[in-house]
């Protein structure tokens, strides 16, 4: 069981929130705001994070120093964590930030002009499931030249191998890439959240497996007025639906792609029974607008005591669900690893996500932006933001598994989040993956809403992801 004292901790010195602080969270999205930039003098500096921490490394800070670098980000709870200290990597280097901030579909399509057009104005940029489509087209930069400078980097300082292999897989492309396409700066898991006091009520355990979540989710749903058992995304888009869909598809044995790009693993048995549990869970268990609902939606109806579980979703709502000022029942959620159905070739696997920084070939700076990325994901810069900040997203281990993070945050949170990051994966954002993923997430909402059989939905999704996939 949770520690509420902990938990309470936590949330005064941490607090997440829904809206901007997770806009990440939406990978396809929609998040509303204002757009700003400016440089980061604006914000106060933190005489919390010592400069002579990164002076031991043997990197020329300042080697661009009189250079600006102009940073193009979404509205995320990074930004704000990491702002307050900008002012140390100035002062460092000599390189002035300048930030350009857009609610995310606005900053993805300005994203794709600046590289596409070779307009070249942002000098380093958020990046996420497109990698491997910018990188095909030659629009990011390959950074290994950059690790292996003598000037630029220090392995020995620096310690990649304390980045959770989660993020080293997405900074190469999902591991499509055989080089570093960027660096990642936040990092998200997929959990299961459910209601403490009603598990106490019916007598329940925390599920291991499928079954045993199935049998929970039916007790709450058949014996409490105005709750129903489950809730999780049914909207269409290959940030909502299919993001929550594919882990099962993986933990039932199954894959995206039998053969990339000829022979889609959707239209397979074992991705269908994984589609058959997904939907009937949401039809059996879930609400009557199951089909629509988005990831702020699901989190809302948790947040109202409308829903027993959800089924899986991203690790970083534990601060809302959490969250006295924003949870009616904020007490009584509980975070627990993802359950795992039963048979020979299952297996625990959930999903992960990753935010990373990258730059591009027609960047004005891009060395200077490398000693941003560098910086940013530096020992001392992750545990500042963590432990000192909000940003619970850390990409090093080290982090994850220090006493002071672990005292903040709670030790169920950080170990069920680690545990399930030790053993997550990223979907394999193939070049087309946007494409055909909308189609296959067109098809999943119709079979959630009734409108159309698994089999039917998951066949036709499987046709034209390699239909997509051959053609591009």
């Amino acid at each position: 069981m949770t520690n509420k004292q902990t938990r309470r901790r936590f949330l005064t010195t941490a607090g997440l929130a829904t809206g901007v602080g997770l806009a990440g969270c939406t990978r396809g999205g929609t998040s509303s705001g204002s757009n700003s930039s400016g440089n980061s003098s604006t914000t106060s500096p933190s005489s919390r994070l010592d400069p002579s921490a990164y002076r031991d490394a043997n990197i020329d800070w300042r080697a661009h120093e009189g250079t600006s670098i102009n940073l193009g980000a979404v509205q995320h709870d990074w930004v704000t964590n990491i702002r307050p200290y900008v002012s140390v990597f100035e002062e460092l280097t000599g390189i002035d930030v300048v930030w350009s901030i857009l609610p995310e579909q606005q900053f993805r399509t300005k994203r794709l002009t600046d590289v596409s057009t070779g307009a070249g104005n942002f000098d380093l940029f958020f990046m996420d499931q497109v990698v491997n489509q910018f990188a095909r087209a030659g629009w990011l930069e390959n950074l290994d030249p950059y690790f292996n400078s003598d000037t630029l980097f220090d392995e020995d300082w620096y310690g990649t191998q304390d980045l959770l292999q989660v993020c080293r897989q997405a900074a190469h492309g999902a591991g499509r890439q055989p080089y570093w396409t960027g660096l990642p700066i936040t990092v998200e898991v997929q959990t299961m959240f459910y209601r403490e006091d009603l598990y106490e009520k019916h007598g329940l355990s925390v599920p291991k497996t499928t079954d045993q979540f199935l049998r929970n989710a039916k007790a709450i749903h058949e014996n409490e007025s105005d709750v129903v058992g489950v809730v999780n995304r049914g909207q269409k888009g290959y940030g909502m639906n299919i993001y929550t869909m594919d882990p099962w598809i993986r933990e039932f044995g199954g894959q995206l792609w039998e053969s990339y790009p000829n022979d889609s693993g959707l239209d397979t048995e074992t991705a269908m029974k994984a589609g058959r549990f997904y939907v009937d869970t949401l039809q059996q268990y879930g609400s009557a607008s199951a089909a629509t609902m988005e990831w702020s939606q699901v989190v809302a109806t948790m947040q109202q005591g409308g829903a027993g579980h959800i089924l899986n979703d991203a690790n970083l709502f534990w601060g809302s669900l959490s969250d006295p000022s924003s949870s009616q029942v904020a007490d009584d959620i509980a975070i627990a690893k993802m359950p795992v159905p039963k048979g020979k070739n299952t297996s625990f696997v959930p999903g992960a996500f990753v935010w990373q920084l990258s730059t591009s070939p027609v960047a004005a700076n891009p060395e200077a932006a490398f000693l941003f990325m560098i910086w940013a994901t530096a020992k001392p810069t992750q545990r500042a933001m963590a432990i000192q900040g909000s940003a619970s997203f850390p990409v090093r281990r080290s982090v994850w598994e220090a006493d002071p993070y672990r005292q903040k945050y709670g030790q169920n949170f950080a170990d069920v989040s680690l545990q399930s990051l030790q053993s997550a994966k990223i979907e394999p954002f193939d070049p087309q993956y946007p494409v055909w993923g909308q189609k296959y997430s067109i098809q999943l909402q119709q079979a959630i809403a009734g409108n159309k059989s698994v089999e039917s939905a998951f066949e036709k999704a499987a046709q034209q992801a390699e239909l997509t996939a051959g053609s591009g």
